[in-house]
């Protein structure tokens, strides 16, 4: 029904290898542990004396553009694992690095960790893994009732708190940290030691167009590549680097439910089209049959996906199967600020990100307290807002529908999943970010034609108040919050077990 998964690895131990071994079709040793894979995703594989590194997936160097021979280059520039941490900053892309030292073992996700990892702890054997489905069906796990009862407290389409899954014995790494196999923990590193200073978007733009194009460049030269297109921003910046980089782009935009006719999501990606004279399809969302609901919850346990992200999904791989979609969400939660604005620091609490979470437990607000504590210890200056965007929104949300393109082999990439990218836009004062500085001037230094079609007009009124005011924002998301936790518990149904 679906093509085979991509982006699909299990690191265990030789032990545990006949465990898991029937469920991928390749397999690397790594010191003392085992690395199977599918054989659909690029694999780099170098070995140095005592060291040794693989990635896993797409990745380039968005300072040279060195993408074929990455692994072996950077086996010779760095010395241990903490420069390698260093050296990843400067790769894009989507991918997994595995790192070994002698005979301890690391692992580290890309700037977003777009390839998801799920990894264990509390167990004999630490197994890190593309999916946890497998590693509940191998140890029979079951859910925990506190950590389900936050799984519960909230819409499956959003994402549980921090590191945290209905499982005990299983956490998710997020971005900024690494897991350190041999002592079975996931450690947090820092990419800024000292307080960011201050760049215009102008500036940033111009930095990082040219890392951009790095990145684009790889997966233009991987896939044929379709870029949704909506009336927003994000995508038009997507738009505008493929656009400059090939006259061939190809777009799309999904019908939804809540649009009219005359939708601007609708329109304005025809107008675009018609401007740059391009291929540009209008599709509609497919349904989903029993047989195929069926498969995916095989795949991925019954009520442990969101349905709207499983049929977006299923759409795209009818249409563009084989080709490569690329999204715009970092450039919209890091470059436009879209889920903070411009408030004031002090007011990142956790009661404010649990908001955002749209979880309405406590306890989720205690696991958003230790994903704060967690920052604060490391001594991280990149500030709390863009942090919970990069690894609670982007890391852990963002990784949902990851996770549902990968199982089902439909490739789904980003032009801007970089940490020279991301921590050079964080730079940016988030007044600026949020009336789109970043995102126009990105436009205007690769297709600045594209401008002439307007953006989408913002809601008028009261909405757009918010929207632009500190304190009104921060006030309504807690009205909201309250609003939207009094509908959720009012309709909500305990899912199957």
């Amino acid at each position: 029904m679906f093509d085979k998964s991509i982006f699909s690895f299990c690191l265990c131990s030789k032990q545990m290898e006949r465990s898991f071994e029937k469920v991928f079709e390749a397999k690397y040793s790594i010191g003392e542990m085992n690395l199977l894979v599918d054989d659909r995703t690029p694999l780099q594989h170098s070995e140095l004396d005592r060291r040794e590194i693989i990635i896993f997936g797409y990745a380039v160097n968005v300072i040279t553009g060195e993408s074929d021979n990455l692994a072996e280059n950077m086996l010779k520039e760095v010395d241990d694992f903490q420069q390698a941490v260093d050296y990843e900053k400067n790769i894009g892309g989507k991918y997994i690095i595995f790192y070994r030292e002698d005979e301890r073992v690391y692992c580290m996700g890309d700037a977003t960790c777009s390839v998801p990892v799920f990894y264990t702890t509390g167990l004999t054997d630490i197994v890190c893994c593309s999916n946890p489905r497998i590693i509940i069906d191998t140890y029979n796990l079951k859910p925990d009732k506190k950590l389900q009862k936050i799984r519960n407290s909230g819409p499956l389409n959003q994402a549980m708190p921090f590191d945290v899954t209905p499982y005990r014995e299983i956490k998710q790494l997020i971005p900024n940290h690494y897991i350190d196999v041999s002592q079975q923990i996931a450690k947090r590193f820092k990419n800024c030691s000292k307080k960011q200073k201050s760049i215009s978007p102008e500036k940033a733009a111009e930095i990082t167009a040219p890392m951009i194009d790095k990145i684009a460049n790889m997966y233009l030269s991987k896939f044929k590549v379709y870029c949704p297109l909506t009336s927003g921003r994000d995508s038009r910046v997507v738009y505008a680097f493929l656009y400059d980089m090939s006259n061939d782009v190809s777009s799309y935009t999904i019908w939804k439910d809540s649009f009219e006719k005359d939708n601007q999501d609708w329109t304005i990606p025809v107008s675009l089209a018609a401007l740059t004279k391009t291929k540009h399809e209008q599709i509609y969302k497919e349904s989903i049959s029993e047989e195929m609901k069926s498969t995916i919850d095989n795949i991925l346990g019954v009520n442990s996906y969101p349905q709207d992200a499983f049929v977006l999904s299923v759409t795209v791989n009818k249409h563009y199967s084989g080709c490569a979609t690329i999204e715009g969400d970092i450039i919209g939660q890091v470059g436009k600020c879209s889920l903070h604005r411009d408030i004031p620091l002090f007011l990142a609490t956790p009661g404010y990100f649990r908001c955002k979470l749209h979880n309405y437990s406590n306890e989720a607000k205690r696991f958003l307290k230790l994903w704060l504590q967690d920052v604060k210890k490391s001594g991280e200056m990149v500030n709390s807002f863009d942090l919970f965007s990069i690894e609670n929104r982007l890391g852990v949300w963002a990784s949902q529908t990851h996770l549902l393109r990968n199982v089902i082999g439909q490739p789904y990439v980003n032009i801007f999943n970089s940490r020279s990218i991301i921590y050079t836009w964080t730079a940016v004062n988030r007044a600026e970010r949020m009336q789109s500085k970043i995102h126009i001037s990105l436009i205007k230094h690769k297709c600045p034609e594209l401008l002439r079609v307007p953006f989408e007009k913002e809601p008028s009124g009261l909405i757009n108040f918010a929207k632009s005011n500190a304190v009104v924002f921060y006030f309504a998301t807690f009205v909201k919050y309250y609003i939207q936790r009094k509908k959720f518990l009012k309709n909500k149904t305990e899912p199957k077990q």
